[in-house]
């Protein structure tokens, strides 16, 4: 999968596939937040609610993949780079129809509990029905999501992400259009909730008409259904799974410590210092989206000198580019966190909190972003399981110890120290083995090339802490010309390693 000239197709579709992530990501972030202040203001308490509950089920059914789309990825970047249609097919078809069972037992059990949810959540007879049919179609249009989300993992192995990232542009803008309208004409709720659902599925759709475009000999016949293919890869299955569910734990665990053991009022402090760690890792991962792939299809062409190369330069373009994202973020966390909430002052705690989970997501996407998607693909799953595994028990076991002593700072500090101590020392150091890698040489290219635009950045940001500190009263645009200020030399001093990803 190179051109004629044999340039990797990781390197002609990396700016293709990071550009269109990042503007997909601005444009749900800019768009989701005008929503749900509509959303907020237009539904009745009960409605919000209840409609937040529903999408926030949504995001659980990421464990009812058991791994296969992650696999699915994986191995369409394998077998594209062998020219195994025929194995490709036999996988794939048998990891959709699997899903399809999956989606018709997931709505049959839903549809069969929906009194009993309904009852549970305490509905009023008022709302019964009308949130009983959105329940419905929340449901069967959760069901349909399933099998289709195979499609988007499939043009991800083809590296292909910018098509799925566009059509997400436009179905992002077509959602937020449909659904204000909807609200200014007060539609019912059952029909906000059939708009919402019908957009989740218009991705997928297209994914699977660019998948059968992008590969013509791609079919997903019933008869080519076969367990044994996906048996083979059943151990790589549960391991990207169980790495998923980890993380999950690792994600929810905080707030839950937290409201057991300080009380429920002080998980709002706690996001508030949050909230900022968030926003950095969201930024971050879009330049890591297509290294799984590119690292399958490396592996399975037998390029280790392309695996190296991969790991060297995505990693340096991660640190050149995180670290100011990084610096500004703890510089002018204050301010941001008050732009954020609206609060007029920042209890100490949430700013402490935002500055420890910052530095968490920071070292992790120096040691663990690139290293982790690039080792998934290698053959080093079971390694990176046992690693999660034991960082999601130290993320308890240290959060619960530090959170008597030191209130909501320590459970961030119980982010911060295994991340750091497991990225550190455990995860890089394998990764650099993996590829025949010695730290001195890492490091070295990391610094040739990242010292001009990082020197010239941490030069303005100093000045404009000497001479130009953000106000207390600071506006967003106080914020905004800073960044841009410290921004600009950075820009023209990393224009090289920029272009360096594609050549």
């Amino acid at each position: 999968m190179a051109d004629g000239e044999g340039k990797p197709e990781w390197k002609r579709r990396f700016w293709a596939n990071t550009g269109s992530s990042y503007v997909q990501v601005v444009l749900r972030l800019i768009l989701g937040l005008i929503l749900f202040r509509q959303l907020f203001s237009g539904l009745s308490e009960e409605a919000f609610g209840f409609w937040s509950l529903l999408w926030s089920l949504f995001g659980y059914g990421v464990l009812l993949d058991f791994g296969f789309g992650f696999t699915a990825q994986k191995a369409v970047a394998e077998k594209m780079a062998q020219g195994d249609y025929e194995g490709l097919n036999r996988l794939l078809a048998t990891i959709f129809w699997t899903f399809v069972g999956l989606a018709i037992g997931l709505v049959v059990t839903f549809l069969l509990l929906r009194p009993y949810f309904m009852e549970a959540v305490s509905v009023s007879p008022d709302d019964w029905s009308a949130f009983s049919r959105a329940y419905i179609i929340f449901f069967i249009g959760m069901a349909l999501t399933f099998p289709l989300g195979l499609f988007p993992e499939v043009l991800r192995g083809l590296q292909r992400i910018d098509l799925a990232n566009w059509v997400g542009v436009g179905n992002t803008i077509l959602h937020f259009s449909v659904i204000v309208t909807a609200l200014a004409l007060n539609w019912p709720f059952p029909a906000l909730m059939a708009i919402s659902v019908i957009s989740s599925l218009i991705p997928n759709i297209f994914a699977a008409f660019f998948a059968f475009k992008l590969i013509n000999k791609l079919s997903l016949a019933p008869r080519l259904f076969e367990w044994r293919s996906v048996k083979a890869q059943m151990s790589f299955s549960i391991a990207a799974y169980l790495i998923t569910f980890s993380n999950l734990i690792m994600a929810k665990s905080d707030q839950l410590v937290i409201s057991l053991t300080v009380g429920v009022a002080s998980v709002a402090i706690y996001q508030a210092g949050f909230k900022m760690g968030e926003m950095l890792n969201l930024f971050s991962v879009q330049l890591q989206a297509a290294l799984s792939p590119a690292a399958a299809q490396l592996k399975a062409s037998g390029d280790d000198a392309g695996l190296r190369e991969l790991l060297l330069r995505s990693s340096r373009l991660t640190f050149v580019c995180v670290t100011p994202a990084y610096v500004l973020s703890a510089v002018y966390l204050d301010g941001l966190i008050r732009l954020l909430t609206g609060l007029e002052k920042v209890p100490v705690e949430a700013y402490w909190v935002g500055q420890a989970l910052l530095l968490a997501i920071y070292s992790s996407q120096l040691t663990n972003s690139c290293t982790k998607r690039i080792l998934m693909m290698c053959g080093h799953e079971k390694s990176l399981l046992r690693l999660s595994i034991i960082d999601a028990v130290l993320n308890v076991t240290v959060s619960l110890a530090l959170v008597f002593p030191l209130g909501i700072l320590g459970v961030a500090l119980g982010t911060l120290i295994p991340t750091a101590l497991i990225g550190w020392f455990f995860i890089l150091p394998i990764a650099l083995r993996s590829v025949e890698l010695r730290l001195g040489n890492f490091l070295a290219f990391h610094g040739n090339g990242s010292v001009w635009p990082l020197g010239a950045f941490a030069a303005v940001v100093i000045f404009l802490q000497l001479f130009a500190p953000f106000p207390d009263d600071g506006s967003l645009w106080s914020l905004g010309w800073r960044g841009a200020v410290a921004g600009v030399p950075w820009l023209w001093f990393s224009r090289k390693l920029i272009k360096e990803m594609t050549l």
